[in-house]
Parts: structure tokens; sequence; C-alpha cells
């Protein structure tokens, strides 16, 4: 089930703004952290709901917190590239000329409907999930850990791949850089500056 932002009002939020609930940006209520002492918002007081909308399409949201939204997980991901035809899916280059075809990153682009939103999607994938150095050559076949025989098919291999933790996103990779980095300065002693 998507997360709602939900409110008792037709408009504004005077009830939202007296119960315990915490609210979203909007100033409706998540329905996923309801407070359990409201009387308002479970739904098992049966109360009616006259406002609200999915919580990835509150007017209120960044686009920073729309992609971190899309990210929490890979799961829209996923879905989405594997809804893209074979045909879309190209090599080399992140979007033809003329828009019909894209690598990865040209189709993750695409996800966030709008440049904004889009740059934020690709931005955020590359600081969660996975860089284009790392994307790249799997989107092109140059990596032998993925012999799929399209893009598509690689890619969403790998996507799978970090969703299920047996392939390393970026945070891990960075931290086990830093944990390199610290053993070998340890190795060479102390250093002051």
């Amino acid at each position: 089930m998507t997360a709602l932002h939900i409110g008792r009002s037709f408009t504004g939020t005077p009830v939202e703004d007296n119960c315990p609930c915490p609210k979203a940006p909007c100033g409706l209520v998540d329905v996923e952290n309801v407070h359990p002492a409201c009387d308002q918002h479970p739904f098992e007081h049966a109360k009616t709901m006259r406002q609200g909308h999915p919580a990835d399409q509150c007017p209120e949201l960044t686009d920073g917190a729309w992609a971190d939204l899309k990210l929490g997980t890979l799961d829209s991901i996923i879905a989405y590239m594997e809804a893209t035809e074979e045909d879309a899916w190209r090599v080399d280059t992140v979007r033809s000329a003329d828009g019909t075809t894209n690598c990865f990153f040209g189709h993750l682009f695409n996800m966030g409907v709008n440049d904004a939103r889009g740059n934020a999607l690709w931005s955020g994938f590359e600081n969660l999930w996975a860089s284009t150095y790392m994307v790249y050559p799997i989107n092109d076949g140059a990596d032998s850990r993925y012999p799929q025989a399209t893009p598509k098919q690689r890619v969403l291999a790998y996507l799978r791949d970090l969703d299920s933790g047996a392939a390393k996103n970026t945070q891990q990779l960075l931290e086990e850089d830093y944990a390199y980095y610290l053993a070998g300065e340890k190795e060479m002693g102390a250093r002051t500056i």
C-alpha cells in the first residue's frame, strides 16, 4: 500500500493542528505514523477523512525528499525498469539524440517526470545505491559478473543483487574504502602535521 497523508477537514488542517499525530510537510497526518493516543486519525475510529494524497505526491514535498521516498527501497526502481521495453535501452551513452533510448541512468532520470526530480533521483541513487562508475560497465556489458544478453536484463540482475545485499551499495563500499585507508595510516604509524 502507498503511504497516504490524510486530513479530516475539507480544507486546511484544523483537526490535525490539535491532534498528537506527527504531521507531514503539508500539515496532514501520515497514515503510517498515526499517534496511538489520537482519537481522530486511526482507522479503527472509523472517522471520515475528507482530504488526502499519496505521500510521494505531497504538494509540499521537496524534490530531494521525493527522491528519498522513491529510493528507500529499490522496489519502485526495479518495477519501473521491468516495465521499460527492451528496445528502449542503449549502451555507451545515457540517451539517444532523439530521446527514444536510454541507459539505466536515462531511464532513472525519466522516472522523475521533471528535470528537478530526475536530477534528485539520479543524485540520490548514486549516493545511496550505486554510482555511474558502478552501473555503466554493467549496462554496457563490460562487467563479467552480469553476462545477460541485454542492458535491461543486466541492470535488473544488478538491481536485484543490490536489493538482496549480494552486491554492495555505495555506502558499504565507501566504508570499506575508508577502513582500508585507516589501516594504511595505522601501518605507516601515527603522523602529525
